[in-house]
């Protein structure tokens, strides 16, 4: 007896605390509807003290799963509001009265794990704010559909995507885009161009797309140009797409670049047939899990495709691992992405470092980077490049450098850069109109996934 009251007492606390145990906070969202240009109607207050249609739609929409609080008030874009919130969400225009720090605030934010969401007229926002254009994918370019138009899903395994139906029937104003391309945004949404009369279009490509996603850093964003109308906004379609593409943007999966039509597959996970060593052997890295990782022992060296590229897109996913503290210079987890087998974009733990000629993202020996967009060890990166290969005349003279652009983890981090001559380590000295991919065995357990190359069209 002397100790069962004390038992009863623990007991009766335990279930007390049970009880009084809240639910773990909603992650919170900042949705900015701000007009630095056009008034969209579904973003007009009908009063100081009344929420405009789109802003109780997503109130509503999230409830239950999101904490949505609405402004208008730009001068909330702070390093301070930031690091309160989880998701930031723009349905806005024209150049916004955010601070320089605001603005730098924003992308640093993004860019260390944060998720933006874009909505109908984010594109119609900061053409003079270069990062944000590049953040965003694409500008507005004018509007030549505001009709029914047919919608169709071009990626079924995204959050955002996933519940619609296919195709989508809708009437809304639909966008077209400059300083747009896919290559290295990933198209969930585009017009079907048989919906509409395609020739009041002004893109020469016929490409349409309606939303995207992108990482930046090591953050995400969604766009969705979607959601000109108030009918638009009560859709549970629509809803369901702007929900999906928030859940994914703040804690969806990592979305592998989708191969494009035309694309050679080089590495997808299963087998590297389409490599061979220097010397033409089977090539012997360690495969796993979907990815394929450089050995760390004798006999696994550089791997070179058995297919040859001249101008093209290439995607490449890689993970450096972590060396430890005592791991140095070139030994934190090097490799090397060699296009054509003669440029090599440097691959290393570079995370946080300022870099220099041999860290990660740099043109080895020839460019830094023009950021650091590095995630931490371990974690999983992406390279997008644009190639452009050397040009030579009847002679065989070279007449014009090879150049490059490159994304990494969906930042540019080199625009158009012309390439005198082989970097280090290369296949030869010789340079060519055409050559293949190679990826580096510097003695490190490199890990690289999801490689493709797809040729440039002309």
């Amino acid at each position: 007896m002397v100790f069962a009251l004390p038992a009863v007492l623990v007991t009766f606390t335990l279930v007390a605390c049970q009880a009084e145990k809240k639910p773990a906070p909603l992650p919170k969202v900042l949705f900015l509807t701000h007009s630095a240009g056009f008034v969209h109607d579904v973003v007009k207050r009908p009063s100081p003290n009344e929420l405009a249609i789109a802003e109780r739609a997503l109130i509503e929409a999230a409830r239950g799963r999101y904490d949505v609080r609405c402004t208008q008030d730009c001068s909330e874009i702070t390093a301070e509001t930031l690091a309160g919130v989880q998701a930031v969400c723009f349905y806005t225009t024209g150049e916004l009265p955010i601070s320089d720090a605001g603005k730098s605030a924003l992308m640093t934010w993004l860019q260390n794990g944060g998720a933006f969401v874009g909505l109908h007229c984010a594109t119609d926002t900061f053409y003079q704010y270069q990062p944000y254009v590049d953040m965003i994918g694409g500008l507005f370019n004018g509007h030549p559909w505001h009709q029914p138009v047919r919608v169709l899903v071009e990626a079924n395994d995204h959050p955002a995507t996933a519940k619609l139906p296919n195709p989508i029937e809708i009437t809304d104003e639909i966008y077209q885009f400059k300083d747009w391309q896919r290559h290295p945004l990933e198209v969930l949404l585009a017009l079907d161009p048989s919906s509409v009369e395609i020739v009041k279009g002004a893109r020469a490509d016929g490409d349409y797309a309606v939303s995207w996603c992108k990482p930046w850093g090591r953050g995400r964003v969604f766009y969705t140009s979607l959601g000109h109308r108030e009918e638009v906004w009560a859709n549970p379609v629509y809803r369901e797409h702007v929900l999906g593409g928030l859940e994914w943007a703040l804690h969806g999966p990592d979305y592998s670049a989708h191969a494009p039509k035309r694309a050679t597959v080089l590495f997808e996970g299963r087998n590297l047939d389409a490599f061979a060593t220097r010397d033409g052997a089977a090539a012997k890295w360690k495969l796993a899990d979907g990815y394929a990782e450089v050995p760390n022992v004798d006999g696994g060296g550089d791997i070179v495709s058995k297919a040859t590229f001249g101008d093209a897109l290439y995607h490449v996913e890689f993970r450096a691992p972590d060396m430890g503290v005592g791991a140095k210079g070139q030994e934190r987890g090097n490799s090397g992405v060699y296009l054509q087998g003669r440029y090599e974009l440097q691959v290393l733990d570079s995370f946080g470092v300022k870099p220099e000629l041999g860290d990660c993202g740099a043109l080895y020996g020839k460019k830094v980077p023009d950021v650091n967009a590095c995630k931490p060890a371990g974690e999983w990166q992406s390279y997008d490049i644009r190639f452009i290969a050397p040009r030579f005349d009847a002679n065989g003279a070279k007449t014009a450098n090879a150049r490059m652009s490159v994304w990494q983890n969906g930042i540019p981090i080199h625009r158009d850069v012309e390439l005198d001559g082989p970097t280090g380590g290369a296949i030869g000295e010789a340079e060519a109109s055409t050559g293949p991919l190679l990826l580096q065995d510097h003695g490190n357990p490199v890990r690289y996934r999801n490689v493709w190359v797809r040729p440039l069209e002309g």
